[in-house]
């Protein structure tokens, strides 16, 4: 097998199968139990977890664990979704890995999805590197999302908001319920400050299962929060000792939250985070969210692509640029509505151009153009050398947003006309 065609099974699995762990679970047996061993942490949200997931990953990697990642969607390349101390699987490893996962997988009945396969490449290769701990983040729900065949160390729920109802469900409530479907026995958990409704279902299951909550806003404090262009500055509290001053390297107040998180799950887990590792905090760089590139014009790179992502990258834009309107690239997925996605943005955005993002789930750049009353380009680079040129004559920044499938486009024109090291 060529690490191309090992790439094309992954992709070639179909997106959902019947709701369950099932296949899941048949998988990691059939591949000996590859996750026996390893300690996870275990985040889930509709925002923010693959913040907490970068901040878990490098700190624990700075403590001196051996520590493995796993994340999904990839922006560029599809090795990003797995990686051991911050290394991005390689090629010759994918093709051992998947080659052990396709053998295990031609042993079940109910062939398993994209996902599915993903998770047990992951932890075949976390096996093999001898990985100790894993920063493990779900791809969609969590109650029946194939992440959750681990016992972890701690759970973690970000956030909680309206996202993927066809998949889990209209209401708030419903959407906590997948999402406190990572809740194990006995183990504690960590949680953002969740909508009332949210966390009525979230406490109620942590009480049924015995699990110690830590809560943002009430075990968990965040304050003298300062977000600038090099990071975000806050102070953290929790029961456990004296306030931390801290500093995270990705920008917005959110971030500060974020950053909150994946340290209360380090000390609730193992009681204490070592300086090293609160320091490394400070390094944390996450792709793709509030991405500032300086140059001419400045340019913003955000995966923003629900209500609450895009409320969020309106605070930080003001944060950090005040009352500078920016020149807008956006583009999303037609599952998405456009208007909720910009509805946060249409009093800071100066004008649009619009592009459909490469995924056959696109919304054509004139649907999303009609929403905005932007400019339509039959291409992203086409769309973002419009709103640059546009930029740079108005003395404006940019502002490119929407799909994680458009940003990863994005990035890599970026990269090919020499705008991204």
């Amino acid at each position: 097998m060529t690490e191309a065609e090992a790439l094309a099974y992954l992709s070639a699995a179909g997106r959902f199968g019947e709701l369950g762990l099932a296949r899941s679970e048949g998988l990691v047996a059939r591949l000996g139990h590859p996750e026996r061993g390893m300690r996870f942490f275990h985040v889930a949200g509709t925002n923010g977890k693959g913040s907490v997931t970068a901040a878990l990953a490098a700190m624990l990697t700075a403590c001196g664990r051996r520590t493995g990642r796993f994340i999904s969607p990839h922006l560029e390349r599809p090795h990003e979704r797995v990686s051991v101390d911050g290394r991005d699987i390689d090629g010759p490893s994918l093709v051992a890995a998947t080659l052990r996962v396709l053998e295990a997988a031609q042993a079940l009945d109910d062939p398993p999805t994209e996902f599915e396969l993903w998770t047990g490449v992951a932890l075949r290769h976390f096996q093999v590197e001898g990985v100790t701990d894993v920063a493990w983040e779900t791809g969609l729900g969590g109650r029946y999302d194939s992440t959750n065949v681990v016992t972890p160390a701690v759970a973690v729920i970000s956030s909680i908001g309206m996202d993927h109802m066809d998949r889990l469900g209209g209401t708030l409530a419903q959407i906590a319920w997948e999402k406190a479907g990572i809740l194990k026995p006995g183990v504690p958990a960590v949680t953002g400050d969740l909508p009332e409704e949210a966390m009525a279902v979230v406490e109620a299951a942590a009480a049924e299962l015995g699990v110690a909550l830590w809560r943002l806003g009430r075990e968990i404090r965040v304050t003298d929060v300062a977000v600038h262009a090099d990071g975000t500055f806050f102070t953290y509290r929790d029961p456990l000792g004296e306030p931390l001053a801290l500093r995270f390297g990705l920008i917005g107040g959110h971030q500060a939250a974020n950053a909150a998180l994946a340290v209360a799950a380090l000390r609730v887990s193992l009681g204490a985070a070592s300086s090293a590792g609160l320091e490394a905090l400070e390094g944390v760089r996450w792709p793709g969210r509030f991405e500032l590139l300086p140059g001419d014009p400045p340019l913003v790179l955000d995966g923003a692509h629900n209500p609450q992502g895009t409320a969020a990258l309106g605070e930080t834009w003001r944060r950090v640029f005040g009352a500078r309107r920016p020149i807008a690239v956006f583009g999303c997925l037609a599952d998405r509505d456009a208007c909720e996605v910009t509805a946060p943005l249409m009093d800071l955005v100066h004008s649009w151009h619009t592009a459909a993002p490469a995924s056959p789930r696109r919304l054509s750049a004139e649907a999303a153009a009609a929403v905005v009353g932007g400019t339509p380009h039959p291409t992203a680079q086409e769309a973002l050398l419009a709103a640059m040129s546009a930029a740079r004559n108005e003395g404006r920044p940019v502002l490119c947003f929407g799909s994680l499938y458009l940003i990863g486009e994005l990035r890599g024109i970026m990269r090919r006309l020499g705008l991204l090291g």
